[in-house]
């Protein structure tokens, strides 16, 4: 694939506030810290705003847009200009309300997180006919358009399956990465790409997915070579690492790293499909994409903040990746 342009799109955004409370307990007066004293108003999350950011770790530009409330523009744009190292451009797009907070509560003791997740703001049809707009103005045929995280209140997955269409039909070629609610509108839409966990690929496919081999007749379902709707179905399966189906390849991949090490795989899935992006961008096969998605996801997975990835660990786990292909 030719090198090509890159577009992000996060629907529901949120601030992240990650607490530290050793013996937390729910109903009870517990002492904690925040995690990270340099983010005391919480750091700019989603999911698509960890693909750009990720893909600016490998030098690879992106444009990212999406909705943000009205008081944290500047913060979601700050934040992307540091941490991508100027290689995203924001076009973000202000509704008129707060951006949502998560809040994660690590009790180190007992080794647990609780995350809280606030709903978020609910878009206005205003809102949905300006994001459609903005989408459809940035997709062609040499873009490729992510729409990765939930659907925010007021955006129906009907809604959404016609914003996708819509990118589609103007030539892009579009990756989702959504929640369940979102993919319900994505069943009989064509798609490039799609990422999915194990759970996804069976609601999609109806078939059960209760082993490997039946896993992988699931996924296959899906691709457009079997029938189905995508081009490729990308598979993420925790600590066993991922699949990857297109037409004529089909791939099983895994990084075996000890389970101490993990400290949170929130942003893994985003850096599974940025390194599979930024190898395809530059013209990589399959193997090799998978492999850098993999050593992503786990530079990501030892660390606490969603999208962080050190080029150290990178090249540790890019070693230590192993990908093989799935006979028939």
């Amino acid at each position: 694939m030719a090198e090509t342009r890159i577009v992000t799109v996060t629907l529901n955004p949120a601030l992240d506030h990650v607490i530290v409370a050793e013996n937390f307990k729910i109903g009870k007066r517990v002492a904690g810290w925040i995690a990270d004293d340099r983010y005391p108003a919480g750091f700019p999350t989603g999911k698509g705003i960890a693909i750009s950011r990720v893909l600016g770790f490998k030098g690879i530009r992106s444009i990212a847009t999406g909705f943000v409330g009205r008081n944290e523009l500047d913060m979601f744009e700050g934040f992307l200009e540091k941490k991508a190292s100027g290689r995203v451009v924001s076009q973000f797009l202000v509704v008129q309300k707060r951006t949502r907070d998560n809040i994660t509560i690590v009790d180190p003791v007992n080794e647990t997180e609780t995350h809280i997740r606030d709903v978020g703001f609910e878009v206005q049809q205003d809102d949905v006919k300006r994001i459609s707009s903005k989408v459809a103005m940035l997709s062609r045929p040499d873009t490729i358009v992510c729409f990765a995280g939930s659907l925010p209140r007021g955006l129906e997955p009907e809604q959404f399956g016609r914003l996708v269409a819509r990118c589609v039909g103007q030539g892009a070629r579009v990756v989702v990465d959504t929640n369940s609610e979102g993919l319900r509108g994505l069943k009989t839409r064509r798609l490039w790409m799609i990422k999915l966990n194990v759970d996804e690929v069976g609601m999609l496919a109806d078939l059960p997915v209760d082993s490997r081999e039946r896993l992988i007749e699931a996924a296959r379902s899906l691709t457009a070579a079997r029938g189905g709707s995508y081009d490729v179905v990308l598979v993420t399966r925790g600590a066993d690492g991922a699949m990857l189906f297109t037409e004529d390849v089909a791939l099983i991949g895994q990084v075996s790293v000890h389970p101490g090490r993990i400290v949170s795989t929130a942003g893994s899935g985003e850096s599974l499909v940025a390194g599979v992006l930024s190898v395809l961008n530059k013209g990589g096969d399959w193997v090799s994409a998978l492999r850098e998605g993999l050593a992503l996801a786990t530079a990501n997975a030892i660390g606490r903040e969603a999208g962080l990835v050190d080029e150290g660990d990178a090249e540790e786990f890019r070693v230590m990746a192993m990908v093989d292909r799935i006979e028939d």
